[in-house]
């Protein structure tokens, strides 16, 4: 991140930057830090990449090395459990082996806290984003073994395990920053929101989350509009317009296009206040403005704000 690129992102409301940004350039990142804009560290709880020699990360590639390798999720063949090319999944689960007396989830947190999201720097940090913040594994590998007794775990077993171990993690961090802190998680799925303070919907819209009717359009509305007030909309660039007319149908949800992607000038149009709720008009679900009416078709992928 270069100066240059710290001013653009000091535009936006809500920055989400790799916890590398703080050994590599955090001269620059803690720049972004403003009133109106808050800062956020990124991590992925959930993988590693499974080479200590990723260029540009310094943090993830001296952590690889420190880790033991008893931490690595395994399938019932002793086989890496893989999600993400190039990366291995970690146990998240309690069944996960202690060395030292710390299973990974407590390890990870104590090095995420003392490293990422560090008390010197709470001026500048305002949260934590978490990848994969999925509740359940078993969809990963159906042969996942992760108390390392050489069978595969039953499946529901298994998941609940994983989501025990997601809970105990959030709940460190939580109690470690305070209910100030913001945590994001990345999984538009409902199990995390008593501890989570929004989720982010990837390539919204989502079709896994029970509905699939307009790509699941429909399904991530409804979850959205009772998430935490720091939700995502994360979109494609060709759904751009579609993603920003959808968000603006609600009132807690952020819109975020690609990756190290900013929204164009031509897209930042002000709407003045809203006027009221969502409403139904034919196929389209509307909303109005002070000087603009938002016009979303979910079916067909549409939306446009309209100027009044």
């Amino acid at each position: 991140m270069s100066a240059e690129d710290a001013s653009k992102l000091k535009k936006d409301q809500l920055v989400i930057v790799d916890y590398e940004n703080i050994a590599n350039n955090w001269q620059h990142t803690k720049k972004i830090k403003s009133v109106k804009t808050k800062l956020v560290i990124y991590s992925n709880h959930m993988e590693i990449w499974s080479s200590g020699q990723v260029p540009d990360r310094p943090m993830a590639n001296k952590l690889w090395y420190q880790l033991p390798k008893e931490y690595r999720l395994k399938n019932k063949n002793g086989k890496a459990a893989i999600f993400w090319q190039d990366m291995e999944m970690m146990n998240i689960t309690r069944n996960c082996p202690k060395i030292n007396g710390k299973n990974y989830n407590e390890y990870y947190r104590e090095w995420l806290l003392k490293n990422a999201l560090p008390d010197s720097l709470n001026h500048y940090i305002d949260g934590y984003f978490q990848d994969n913040g999925n509740s359940t594994v078993s969809w990963i590998d159906s042969g996942i073994d992760s108390d390392n007794n050489g069978e595969a775990d039953n499946p529901r077993v298994l998941d609940a395990a994983w989501q025990s171990g997601m809970i105990d993690f959030l709940t460190t961090i939580r109690k470690a920053k305070g209910d100030n802190f913001i945590i994001i998680t990345n999984k538009g799925e409902k199990n995390l929101f008593f501890l989570n303070d929004g989720v982010m919907f990837e390539k919204f819209p989502n079709d896994y989350l029970g509905d699939k009717r307009a790509g699941g359009w429909y399904k991530c509305m409804e979850i959205a509009e009772v998430a935490g007030p720091y939700t995502i909309f994360q979109v494609d660039w060709e759904n751009l317009e579609f993603g920003i007319a959808s968000s603006l149908l609600l009132d807690n949800v952020y819109i975020a296009v690609g990756q190290n992607l900013q929204i164009p000038e031509q897209y930042r149009v002000p709407t003045g206040k809203p006027l009221g709720e969502q409403y139904k008009k034919g196929d389209l679900y509307c909303r109005d403005y002070e000087l603009v009416t938002i016009e979303v078709n979910p079916v067909k992928k549409t939306g446009r704000l309209v100027p009044r």
